[in-house]
């Protein structure tokens, strides 16, 4: 354990030497020789997952992706890199598909399952929950099975902060109650329902079956160019100039991709994650929905007014708890708040120049 996140110490000729905790969790993660690694990353076409291919290719890492489409990765461009399951169905190809499963996870040392049927850009489903679910939990069982035939030395599971659903404390840690089916807001209660069932699927084969698993209940995430917190319904409404109803109190962290990637790498093959829940969030970067809409307002000019929405039953949001992670694996995130501004100035620009050039399309 890393433990304080700042140490000091004499060298031998009596220089004081100060290191960080960036520079300590480098130094712990280097008995783990990536470039003699061959892993999987199930949904590695999508906005978290290539970021952890990237990374793992950057440490020489062999990797192979399970996914229906190679979305924001590119074919050919890295001789360690092999696609399976590209151009499959989405309800019965990709994780869903046993004989892909089996050829996917043959010969990997660990797991990292990021793969999710559902509608990433809206957050709404678009097909029937019972064709979601059927997709979504076969293919988490394919992979446990393979992974536990196998001998898959770790399984990392990419949950979600929804599993959470409405707020019943201040402090939400792993340790709170969970009650997804009361979540009013995007993604939706049955996206949150769907993860707690799929992560807890993972923990009963680390139970039962002694398989190493690692689950991480993930904010909302943003990289530099894109925050994936905006909805572009309410972006739409502040365009136009539409009064914008929010729940008093209301509001959420992020989180930015590069550090869910670094957690995931910190993760792995790490007996202290080994069983384990972990949250994963930024604190720093935490928002009320009355802060983001008035920069939203102010980015687009709008004249949009906000009306605050008293509930009395309702417990004001609070970001999730990081003190686990921070205490067992000495993780610690370092963007701001003004790194998420700069992120959602940059996604209002392109939404702004997307719905120019889609008028301009109507209009010819």
């Amino acid at each position: 354990m890393l433990e304080p996140y700042y140490v000091s110490y004499f060298n031998t000729q009596g220089n004081f030497i100060f290191l960080s905790s960036i520079f300590l969790r480098e130094v712990e993660n280097m008995a783990i020789d990536y470039s003699k690694k061959k892993v999987l990353v199930t949904g590695g076409g999508g906005f978290i997952g290539a970021r952890l291919v990237h990374a793992l290719l950057e440490k020489g890492t062999k990797v192979k992706v399970l996914d229906v489409r190679a979305g924001l990765l590119k074919e050919g461009t890295n001789q360690n890199l092999e696609f399976i399951g590209i151009g499959s169905d989405e309800l019965s190809g990709g994780i869903a598909d046993k004989d892909l499963v089996e050829q996917a996870v043959k010969d990997v040392d660990v797991i990292y399952h990021l793969a999710i049927n559902w509608d990433a850009l809206t957050w709404r489903h678009m097909l029937p929950l019972a064709d979601l679910f059927d997709a979504n939990i076969r293919g988490t069982l394919n992979l446990l099975e393979a992974a536990k035939s196998h001998g898959v030395s770790h399984f990392l599971f990419s949950s979600s902060e929804a599993v959470y659903g409405k707020a019943n404390s201040f402090t939400i840690d792993e340790e709170a109650v969970c009650k997804p089916e009361l979540w009013r807001g995007d993604p939706g209660p049955a996206y949150g329902i769907l993860k707690l069932t799929t992560e807890k699927l993972c923990l009963m084969y680390s139970h039962l079956y002694g398989l190493p698993v690692t689950v991480f209940r993930i904010e909302v995430v943003f990289n530099d160019d894109e925050a994936l917190l905006l909805s572009r319904t309410g972006v739409d409404r502040v365009v136009k100039g539409e009064v914008v109803g929010l729940i008093e109190g209301e509001g959420r962290a992020s989180i930015h991709v590069d550090e869910v990637a670094e957690a995931f790498l910190l993760a792995t093959l790490n007996e202290k994650a080994y069983g384990q829940v972990f949250n994963l969030a930024n604190p720093a970067t935490y928002m009320s929905h009355r802060e983001l809409y008035h920069l939203i307002i102010q980015l687009t000019k709008s004249e949009s007014k906000i009306k605050l929405i008293t509930d009395p039953m309702r417990i004001s949001s609070a970001p999730e708890s990081i003190n686990k992670i921070q205490r067992i694996l000495g993780w610690k995130p370092q963007k701001t708040k003004e790194d998420l501004k700069k992120a959602i100035a940059q996604s209002i620009r392109s939404l702004l120049a997307h719905r120019k050039t889609q008028s301009g399309n109507h209009r010819g």
